[in-house]
Formats: C-alpha cells, structure tokens, sequence
C-alpha cells in the first residue's frame, strides 16, 4: 500500500469528510499555459528554463491532467498532497527561488527547502531504475526529479489562481512517527488534527467548520 493512502484517510477522518482521488481541473495541465498561469507565466517559465527544460520536447508531448493526491471539497475546498522522499531534491529547492510573493502556501518553504538540502541525495535514489529515466520534456540524468519539482509548483501556484484555498502538503517526514506506527489511534488522529490545523491556519477543524 502507498503511504499516501494510509495518511488520507487520517486527513479525512481528522476533516469529517471524503476526499475525491481522481480529481481532474482544467486549468491543472501538464504544460504551463499563459490561461492557466495568468500574470505568474513569466515566472513559471522562468522556473522551466533555470531547470533546462526543453521546449520543442513539451509542446510535443500529449496533453494531460496532473492529478493530485486528494481534493477536501467544501467547506475546505483544497487540493492535498502527500510529499514523500523523492520530492525532495535540489531541484525542488530550486522551486521556492521562483515562487511569486503574492502566492498563499498552505506549508512552510522555508522547512521544504530544509528537508532538501537534508535528504537530496536518498531522494534521487529512491526507487527503482525505471522511475528515474530520462523525460522527454527534461533530457538529462535527473531530469525526471526536475520535472516533478516543475510539476509541484502547479499543484501550488494554480489553485489560489483558479478559486481554490492554498494547496495543503505534508511531507513524509512530518508523520514518520504515524507511518512507523509510535502513534496510533486517537493519538495519531490529535497529532493530524494538529498539523492541518497550522496548515489552514485555524485552532481547531470545529472553527473551519463553522466558517
């Protein structure tokens, strides 16, 4: 089982709701568009070209969705994702030096950018040969890690853009105390509740509920 499924069904225990896993949003693409990112283009590709992304490649490639780990419908309205080891490479640190001052997050950078610096290397090793091979749109070793730190900014940078709150992340290494199972039940549950609440920037999920 994937460890994003045990944590999401916490969240949704913790929110009181059903998150929807197959979630798709028009403007959440696997190319960035000038309609999807509005005054932020620029800055996306400025992103895309730091990370020596090829064009040609990503025009050509098949159009796609980028689904997220989970979308918390109303009252909370909010894409989810759950950010295990392999996000967490120099190349996502790379991310926050392009992100837009006026985008609400609903995580701290400054401790993403920590565990990249931390975690780097067992991050571009983690896994099987065949999830690390070459991408088109990124033609280099490595480059697939540089893609999915492109794509991670979508999932952040969109959804303010497009009516959604501030994409919520938790990474891996925030619940390792609930995945190695030193906290369980409704001790797991307080800790949950805790993260999300700093997250959504709340005292307690009762206060979002009655927003």
């Amino acid at each position: 089982m994937r460890l994003e499924v045990g944590i999401i069904a916490l969240v949704e225990e913790v929110l009181g709701i059903t998150a929807e896993r197959r979630t798709h949003f028009d403007w959440l693409r696997n190319k960035p568009r000038p309609k999807d990112f509005g005054e932020h283009y620029d800055a996306v590709m400025a992103l895309y070209a730091e990370l020596e992304g090829d064009w040609q490649s990503t025009t050509a490639k098949a159009d796609g969705y980028l689904i997220p780990d989970a979308y918390l419908p109303e009252p909370y309205h909010f894409i989810f994702e759950f950010d295990e080891l392999q996000h967490f490479t120099r190349y996502r640190e790379q991310t926050f030096l392009f992100y837009p001052a006026n985008i609400p997050l609903g995580y701290e950078p400054q401790k993403y950018c920590q565990f990249c610096q931390q975690h780097h290397v067992a991050a571009l090793a983690k896994g099987p040969e065949r999830f690390r091979r070459r991408t088109a749109d990124f033609p280099y070793v490595n480059g697939r890690a540089a893609q999915r730190a492109f794509f991670d900014t979508f999932r952040d940078w969109l959804p303010p853009l497009h009516g959604l709150n501030p994409t919520v992340r938790l990474a891996e290494f925030e619940v390792s105390s609930i995945l190695n199972g030193q906290l369980t039940g409704d001790a797991a549950k307080v800790y949950m509740e805790r993260l999300l609440c700093e997250r959504l920037k709340i005292s307690s999920i009762a206060e979002k509920i009655k927003r």
